[in-house]
């Protein structure tokens, strides 16, 4: 069995980072991202707060914002999309070092009652 090169993050582990410090999407190394690898009509109908969008298939925009080092949280709709997973593994692949695939995704985010949000 092939060892990943990433690993994985539950809600509730999520939850508690949430408490700790908000993503920081926009700085190239501080903090961590949280990004919505799903395309841009689904990311406007509801994401998790604090996320931005970058679809499966854009892997060379993480490259342009966001160093090698940084903690990087992607996730797409529910544990059966494998959108979330398969960027993991595109990112550990180019270097990336701390990858995290929140599989649940926005269905499980939904079904334990957190917030989400609509819209750009």
């Amino acid at each position: 069995m092939v060892q990943e090169a990433f690993s994985t993050i539950t809600t509730q582990q999520l939850l508690e980072m949430f408490e700790i410090e908000q993503p920081n999407n926009e700085h190239w190394e501080r903090g961590y991202a949280l990004v919505n690898v799903l395309g841009p009509e689904a990311f406007e109908k509801e994401h998790i707060p604090g996320s931005i969008n970058i679809p499966s298939g854009s892997e060379d925009e993480f490259e342009r914002r966001f160093a090698k080092d940084k903690e990087i949280i992607v996730y797409c709709a529910s544990a059966d999309c494998d959108a979330s997973t398969k960027v993991a593994r595109e990112l550990a692949r180019r270097g990336f070092h701390r990858v995290k695939d929140y599989e649940e995704g926005i269905r499980d985010w939904k079904e334990r009652d957190n917030i989400v949000h609509h819209g750009r």
